[in-house]
């Protein structure tokens, strides 16, 4: 398996931001009004997730654990998390391979909450789900499924963009375009 796909590596790392920096570049302007409104979407629903998390007591929850959750993430990081960023103008996190999940750092997530893993932020561990009450365990739901119904109509127009997460896809991709639409729209 080639190295850029055993994990996050920094050579990798800036190559893939170049290319998907340079790929929307490229985008036609409605192509990438398209984009920016489902990412904003995500970004506001994954906000929405997080306040009911932090209303959960989640980071407690999380401190008193060690993030075992998180050392499952390795692959959950997708293209839209990181178009999520570079749509804003921001920089993601540099990931660390060396870390179970590379976006794990010593205080937690080094994402911010409207860039998170769809996995990341859907997921209620037991004491968590129990901090909400029965109101805002539905509004959660609700949420996670208008979420759901956003990242795969990305991932349903570019292929790479799966919740299967950005290294499984790539390598899956066959050195196809990131951005290339699957009714061939570049």
């Amino acid at each position: 398996m080639p190295p850029h796909l055993c994990g996050f590596h920094s050579r990798s790392w800036d190559t893939l931001l170049t290319r998907c920096s340079a790929e929307l570049t490229g985008l036609p302007e409605a192509e990438r009004n398209w984009l920016t409104a489902r990412l904003q979407l995500i970004a506001d629903y994954q906000c929405e997730l997080d306040q009911l998390f932090q209303l959960a007591r989640g980071p407690h929850a999380c401190t008193s654990c060690h993030g075992q959750c998180c050392d499952c993430g390795r692959h959950h990081f997708t293209l839209t998390n990181l178009l999520g960023y570079l749509l804003q103008d921001l920089a993601p996190p540099r990931p660390d391979a060396s870390r179970p999940c590379p976006f794990l750092g010593e205080q937690g997530c080094t994402l911010d909450a409207p860039f998170r893993p769809f996995n990341c932020v859907t997921f209620l561990c037991d004491e968590v789900e129990a901090g909400l009450n029965a109101a805002d365990q539905q509004r959660f739901y609700q949420l996670e499924k208008r979420l759901r119904c956003v990242y795969e109509e990305i991932a349903a127009r570019y292929p790479v963009a799966s919740l299967r997460g950005l290294l499984i896809a790539l390598e899956r991709s066959d050195g196809q375009s990131l951005l290339k639409s699957a009714a061939g729209r570049e």
